[in-house]
């Protein structure tokens, strides 16, 4: 019987109890926090090969002025493409296309316009 009492005791001590654990993992993530490189949500941005643009699908039922207009422009963002209908009552779907990001720089002009067409002369960007 006095056998069974100190196998049991030096079982409770080989154990970690749970504050004991908390502590070690509190411990271990804050410090792989304090020495994680920062990068910020705009690093990230710039980092991407790929930027999303914008772009209005005709169907099969398509009028002139829409497979026309949607053949050729690209929006910045999804309102945009949503006022820049060819005309009052299109209902054509909204798509979206990844393009390289100097060619999305080129068209938008780094985000300062919201459309570029293929047929403008000026300025005069690289097809997608």
């Amino acid at each position: 019987m006095a056998g069974e009492g100190q196998g049991t005791t030096r079982m409770l001590q080989s154990r970690v109890d749970r504050r004991s654990f908390l502590r070690r993992s509190v411990g271990t993530v804050g410090a792989s926090v304090l020495f994680a490189p920062r990068i910020t949500w705009s690093e990230l941005q710039t980092q991407k090969k790929l930027k999303t643009a914008f772009r209005l699908s005709s169907g099969d039922r398509a009028c002139h002025a829409c497979k026309a207009g949607n053949a050729n422009r690209f929006h910045r963002t999804f309102n945009s493409a949503n006022l820049g209908r060819s005309h009052l009552g299109c209902n054509c779907r909204i798509v979206t296309q990844d393009i390289k990001s100097g060619i999305w720089s080129c068209y938008f002009r780094g985000g300062k316009t919201s459309v570029y067409d293929l047929r403008w002369a000026r300025p005069k960007c690289p097809p997608p």
